[in-house]
């Protein structure tokens, strides 16, 4: 199993300026090094919680498909563009729409056959199935206050604290509070 990105999303949760107030800086100086850390942000919120955050493109890639329902890698989705599987011959197929349906009403995500199908039989080769879903809240605003306040402190920390000790205090720095704001957004088990 493979996930690749196919459409970057357009913008990020949080803007330069939200950025800069709240770390109070008030120079360009460290524009791009901001922006580099609000991408950093984002990831891994998306890693630590199995979401994602601003809307894109993925693709997960399957040898075969499962027996039952193909449980999604992230949540969020919103939408199946299309499942596309190499046929016993090898030819690329695009499974009709009806045939499946999305099941995104809870944490995880699920594609499930509809009623009177089956999954087809595919060749047997590697990333014989393709599946392209968009995923994500949508824009900046729909994105949970917790995991922005998660960023915020992520980005305020490392833009402070250029490496991974204080050197000042010779300590590591905490981050067991910041990272529970992200608990209630985990997909747990994937």
């Amino acid at each position: 199993m493979g996930l690749k990105l196919i459409t970057a999303p357009a913008a990020e949760p949080l803007s330069l300026p939200e950025v800069k107030l709240h770390c109070r800086i008030d120079h360009d100086a460290e524009d791009t090094l901001l922006a580099i850390l609000i991408k950093t942000a984002r990831e891994k919120a998306e890693h630590m919680t199995g979401r994602v955050l601003i809307t894109q493109t993925l693709e997960l890639a399957l040898d075969d498909f499962p027996c039952t329902e193909i449980e999604m890698p992230v949540s969020t989705v919103q939408s199946i563009a299309s499942i596309k599987y190499l046929d016993l011959t090898g030819a690329e197929v695009t499974l009709p729409s009806q045939n499946y349906s999305l099941d995104n009403y809870g944490i995880k995500n699920f594609i499930c056959l509809r009623p009177g199908f089956s999954w087809p039989s595919v060749y047997s080769d590697q990333n014989a199935v393709k599946i392209q879903f968009v995923a994500g809240y949508g824009a900046a605003d729909s994105v949970p206050s917790g995991i922005k306040s998660w960023m915020l402190l992520t980005i305020e920390t490392l833009y402070k604290n250029r490496g991974a000790v204080v050197e000042a205090q010779n300590y590591d720095i905490p981050s067991r509070f910041y990272d529970s704001l992200l608990d209630p957004f985990r997909v747990w088990g994937f």
